[in-house]
C-alpha cells in the first residue's frame, strides 16, 4: 500500500484553506495547513510535504519569497528534501516577460490563478507527482 500524498496548503484566507483541506482529504491526500509565509517556511522545513500549494499574497513573507527561500533550502539545507511548489494566486500578470521573471525568481514549479476549479488543482498535483518531482 502506498503512502498518501502529503499536501501543504498555505493561504491567509481560512475559507480557501478549509475548502482545499476538506476536498483534498476526501480524495485521500494527507493535508497540513499554514496561514502566513513565515509559518509556511517553518512547517515545510520541519516536515516537508510532497507538494506545496502556496498563495502569493501572504502576511509575514509573500509566496514568491517563500517559494524562493524553500527552493534555496532544498539545494543546500541539511536534511532538506525536494518537493514541488504550486503557486495559487489571484494576482494576474500582464505580460509574458513579467510572468517568466516571477517564475524564474520564485523558482515555483507551476502556477494556477484564482478562482480555480478544484479538479484543476488536483490534476496539477497529479501532474507534478507524475513528473517525478515527488518520490512516494
Amino acid at each position: 500500500m502506498t503512502e498518501p500524498i502529503k499536501v501543504m496548503v498555505v493561504d491567509d484566507e481560512p475559507d480557501i484553506v478549509e475548502t482545499l483541506e476538506y476536498s483534498l482529504q476526501l480524495r485521500g491526500y494527507e493535508v497540513t495547513t499554514a496561514y502566513d509565509g513565515l509559518e509556511a517556511l517553518e512547517r515545510a522545513k520541519a516536515s516537508p510535504p510532497d507538494v506545496l500549494l502556496l498563495d502569493v499574497m501572504l502576511p509575514g513573507c509573500n509566496g514568491y519569497e517563500v517559494s524562493r527561500l524553500l527552493k534555496e533550502w532544498m539545494d543546500t539545507g541539511p536534511g532538506a528534501r525536494r518537493f514541488p511548489i504550486l503557486l495559487l494566486t489571484a494576482r494576474r500578470v500582464n505580460s509574458p516577460e513579467r510572468e517568466k521573471f516571477i517564475a524564474t525568481w520564485s523558482r515555483a514549479d507551476a502556477c494556477l490563478y484564482k478562482p480555480f476549479e478544484l479538479e484543476t488543482v488536483v490534476a496539477k498535483i497529479e501532474e507534478l507527482v507524475a513528473e517525478g518531482a515527488v518520490e512516494i
